[in-house]
Order: structure tokens, then C-alpha cells, then sequence
């Protein structure tokens, strides 16, 4: 049912069809409601505060942004943590550490893959504030926001709006007549946009690529090049908000997709959901997370990808922490 009104409202946001009368007036009560947050927070954070979020409903490639800024700050001797909602578990009112081992169910797929990719400490909570409390209570000197543009509540120092320049802003139109979480104009309050491929443009914007790395397998102790599944038949399967994105990707990479499994954006796999395919299945990471759970019965490989991010922008950023360390 998710997926299929995922479909449905893809197809309005991202088509030319125009979005009926109920959606449009739905996204004036969401404009009301909604004000407060529409803005961008102005309160000082207690260390640096990276927010990687986006304007439009998922899709714009946030967790791998976030996992090589996270690694960038390592290299730079900087003590960094990552914090979440955890959306797609069960969000926790209390800050909860994230083991690499974590339940999905419980922590959300997301912050599990960055705990496991990253190697930096994450934390949950469904108040940002108070994961960013706790991050800086454990000795974090920086944090990073996977997601959060909308978080009125948590202050932040840096903000970077992720789109994907494939499917762009869509509509432009808010919640649910449009993927806008917020209004155009508050792109022009961010630090930084970062364009994920397409043809999609933005004054000023930077573009980043997903690169993939490595084949793996799921749980990670078997790694082949990627050079080696050229000319494969394959299956995938994922489920993320943009799935022709993984499928258009394998396909560059030179495999030939026999069939696919498209499910709905942080599905929550089951044992049974591969069944019938003659595998290797190609999935993404953020799947793994979950399907690492199951005997599936099937060759499952997992397609690692990393962010490749302007080194301009890493500059600007480590120019961005100097200033503020200086301002302390």
C-alpha cells in the first residue's frame, strides 16, 4: 500500500499532472501548521553543527554525504558524532547510542549504516536537541545532522540542502500537492547546495556523485571490484524514495538487470521478499541493514557507494570550523 501511494503522489510531484483541489488545499493547512518551522533557526550551537537535509521528501542522497563528511572530520583529527531521528524505528524520546550491530527496527536502517560505514558515534532521539546534548556531553567537538533542515528546534552553524538533479524540486509545491517540505525560498538560506547528477540547476550549487566502490557481500567479509559483475545478469532490489537511481546506476556500471523488487522507501524486509529470484540480487546498503537479519536463500550483494564531494566544498568547510572554533 506505501508503495503504491508513493507511486501515486511521484507521479503528481514529479509529472505533469497538476495536483487536484484536496491536495492543494491539504498543503495550505501544512503551510499554516507548519510555520514556525519554515524558517531557518538562528540560535548559536555549543560545537560546529553540520546540517545535511533536503527540501523535498527523500531521494537526494543525505547518508552518504553525511558518512564521507564524517570521515573528512575524522581525518582532520576532529572528535565528530552523528545525530538522527531515526526514522523508520522506533524513535527514541530519550538520546540512545547506536551500535553497528543495532536493530533497524529499533534505531532506524539509516543510522545503522552510518554507524557501520563511518565508524563515528551516533545517536537517536526524536528531539534533535537532545541527541545533540548528548553527543556533546560524550565529547563530540562536531556534530552532523543526518537531516534536520526542518528541525526548528536544533541550532545548527552550516547547512547543506542535498536535491537530486535528476527529479529536481518536482512541482515546487508543498506537502502533499508537491515533495516540498518547505518553501522554495528557503533554499536561499542554506550554506551550500549540493546537486546529486542530472541536469537539474541551482546559482551557486555544487554538484557531488555516488560513486560505487565495491560488491559485498552482506555481511561484509567478502569484497569483489565492481568491473567484476560487467556483463552480469543480475537482480535488484531496493527499497529507497528514488529507486531508478540504483537501477540507472547498475545499469552504467555495465550489468544487465534481468528483474527487480521495488518496495516502499525504508521497507522493512522480510525473509520471503526475495523469493523467486534467481540472484546474484544487487541491493543497496541501506537494504542490507535489513535483510542482514534473514535466511533468505539467496546470493544477496550489496552495491557500497561513496560520495565524491568537491574538495572547494571541503575547504569551505574546514574554513567554516576555524572560524567558529576561533569565535569560542
Amino acid at each position: 500500500m506505501r508503495r503504491a501511494i508513493e507511486r501515486y503522489l511521484n507521479r503528481i510531484w514529479y509529472g505533469p499532472s497538476r495536483p487536484g483541489i484536496p491536495l492543494r488545499i491539504l498543503s495550505g493547512l501544512y503551510f499554516k501548521w507548519w510555520a514556525r518551522r519554515l524558517t531557518r533557526p538562528t540560535a548559536r550551537p555549543p560545537v560546529p553543527v553540520i546540517v545535511v537535509g533536503n527540501l523535498t521528501v527523500g531521494g537526494g542522497g543525505k547518508t552518504p554525504v553525511v558518512i564521507a563528511l564524517a570521515r573528512h572530520l575524522q581525518k582532520r583529527g576532529i572528535q565528530v558524532a552523528v545525530i538522527s531521528r531515526g526514522y523508520g524505528g522506533s524513535e527514541p524520546g530519550e538520546p540512545e547510542r547506536v551500535p553497528p550491530d543495532g536493530d533497524p527496527g529499533h534505531f532506524g536502517d539509516e543510522p545503522i549504516e552510518i554507524a557501520q560505514t563511518s565508524g563515528v558515534t551516533v545517536w537517536v532521539c526524536r528531539s534533535r536537541l537532545a541527541a545533540l546534548k548528548a553527543a556533546v556531553s560524550a565529547g563530540a567537538e562536531a556534530v552532523i545532522a543526518d537531516d534536520g533542515l526542518q528541525h526548528g528546534a536544533l541550532p545548527r552553524s552550516f547547512e547543506i540542502c542535498v536535491v537530486d538533479g535528476v527529479r529536481g524540486l518536482g512541482n515546487r509545491q508543498l506537502l502533499p500537492a508537491g515533495p516540498m517540505r518547505q518553501p522554495l525560498s528557503r533554499i536561499g538560506t542554506v550554506d551550500q547546495v549540493m546537486i546529486k547528477g542530472g541536469q537539474w540547476h541551482w546559482p551557486r550549487a555544487l554538484r557531488y556523485s555516488l560513486e560505487p566502490v565495491a560488491i559485498t557481500s552482506l555481511d561484509g567479509t567478502e569484497q569483489q571490484p565492481v568491473e567484476d559483475y560487467s556483463g552480469v545478469e543480475v537482480d535488484a532490489a531496493c527499497g529507497i524514495a528514488h529507486p531508478d537511481s540504483f537501477f540507472r546506476m547498475l545499469t552504467e556500471t555495465g550489468m544487465r538487470i534481468r528483474q527487480h523488487r521495488i518496495h516502499a522507501d525504508h521497507h522493512d524486509y522480510q525473509s520471503g521478499d526475495l523469493a523467486g529470484l534467481q540472484g546474484p540480487v544487487m541491493v543497496t546498503a541501506k537494504d542490507a541493514v535489513k535483510l542482514a537479519r534473514h535466511d533468505l536463500g539467496v546470493d544477496v550483494r550489496v552495491v557500497r557507494v561513496e560520495a565524491r564531494i568537491p574538495r572547494s566544498f571541503l575547504d569551505r568547510l574546514n574554513e567554516h570550523l576555524q572560524e567558529f572554533f576561533r569565535g569560542q
